[in-house]
């Protein structure tokens, strides 16, 4: 969760961050080497190189197998569970709350993935579907940045699009427990529509508002205000006005809770001693 292109205090390690506009050198590059002396030891030294290239060559499909997963190594499919608060559109929570969530998410990001398996639904029990907050859900799509496809902005347009029929939350649980690799084709349309049925949305009301592309611009505008309010990674929450930035994934949850608590139960003023004048300009000064 470390944010991106602008330097802030204390930001969640691992977050994927906004890309530098102009794209950035993929990894796996490797430094020239130098040139071998030539002499005697010219046939040991190409041996040396040719077992440390072989060398080289296990480690990267050992750290590629640690970050991908084993294809042998069976993964439980992620399952969100159904929301218990009233909705409306892609608010989830009670119109009057008197607190608002602010979550700016992109569908293709792991962490947002992580946030709506485990931090929502923890949410939606405690504090949405008990009146006391809302959340909205934002869509920050930026991971096309630097590929050819655009995922990101096709599935933020179709949530849009479920969200016109009344299903927004069943289409977002529906795309995060579908979430591949950045632009490795989970989106692509033909899957975006394959969704809709699924959660028995009318597939010609769907398709005709996906195709025409209906709300580009309100995704583009949710983007330019999340930049706005200084976010750069994904996801991010806010309290009201206030931007929750842990350390780790693992005190997300727990620092929304502080932000919330704090404003159900602001700290009250230490009693004035028996006998001392109240401050000037207080009731009863």
């Amino acid at each position: 969760m470390t944010r991106g292109s602008k330097k802030r205090a204390r930001k969640p390690a691992g977050r994927p961050a906004l890309p530098q506009k102009g794209g950035a050198a993929r990894p796996g590059t490797r430094p020239g080497r130098s040139r071998r002396s030539v002499g005697r030891f010219r046939n040991f030294g190409f041996v040396a190189a040719l077992a440390a290239a072989v060398v080289a060559a296990i480690v990267l499909i050992g750290v590629a197998n640690l970050f991908r997963g084993d294809d042998n190594t069976d993964t439980a499919p992620i399952d969100i569970p159904d929301h218990t608060a009233p909705a409306e559109g892609m608010t989830l929570g009670n119109a009057d709350a008197p607190i608002t969530i602010y979550e700016y998410s992109d569908f293709q990001c792991p962490f947002c993935q992580r946030a709506a398996a485990e931090v929502v639904p923890e949410l939606d029990t405690e504090y949405l579907a008990t009146g006391k907050a809302k959340l909205i859900f934002k869509n920050f799509a930026f991971l096309d940045e630097g590929f050819e496809g655009q995922e990101s902005k096709n599935a933020a347009e179709a949530s849009v699009c479920a969200s016109e029929q009344g299903k927004f939350w069943e289409y977002h649980n529906k795309l995060y427990e579908n979430q591949e690799g950045e632009n490795q084709g989970a989106f692509k349309v033909e899957n975006l529509k394959r969704f809709a049925a699924e959660i028995g949305l009318n597939q010609g009301d769907f398709d005709t508002c996906f195709d025409e592309r209906r709300y580009a611009a309100q995704v583009a505008d949710e983007r330019d205000e999340a930049e706005n309010r200084g976010v750069n990674s994904s996801p991010t929450f806010f309290v009201n006005q206030t931007e929750i930035t842990p350390a780790s994934f693992g005190e997300l949850y727990g620092d929304i809770v502080d932000a919330i608590e704090a404003v159900l139960n602001p700290p009250t003023a230490a009693p004035t001693a028996e006998g001392t004048a109240p401050p000037e300009g207080t009731p009863g000064g």
